[in-house]
């Protein structure tokens, strides 16, 4: 099986061609909370084929690989989907100290606030 879809994403990933089922996504309705009744107590998820997710993943790290290793990315700043830099938490501390900082100073200082627990919590009306 292993040989039969490498062999086929090696054609497609030759021929620069993707397959128009590989461009649909079944939607799913999940619950966020048990006895989920309304709309807004459900995310909507898309699932894809494995074939998909199997070429897809093969393509994102082989652009990552390229990008960061042609320096097109500044991972000082850009670390989401970057393997090896756990951004969030480099942020979160650095948000921290200028905090502690502006505090102590008494110094100004606006900050946004990301809701990360519930990043995708929320379906719009």
């Amino acid at each position: 099986m292993l040989r039969r879809v490498w062999g086929l994403i090696r054609i497609l990933w030759k021929k620069g061609l993707i397959p128009d089922s590989w461009k649909r996504a079944e939607g799913c309705f999940t619950p966020k909370e048990k006895e989920s009744r309304t709309v807004k107590q459900f995310r909507t998820i898309s699932l894809l084929s494995v074939e998909c997710k199997i070429f897809f993943a093969v393509m994102a790290k082989k652009l990552t690989t390229y990008l960061t290793g042609n320096n097109y990315v500044d991972t000082s700043s850009q670390k989401g989907a970057i393997p090896g830099f756990s951004g969030c938490i480099e942020h979160t501390s650095v948000l921290s100290q200028i905090m502690r900082e502006a505090k102590t100073e008494e110094g100004d200082l606006s900050v946004v606030w990301l809701d990360l627990a519930n990043a995708y919590g929320n379906i719009p009306d």
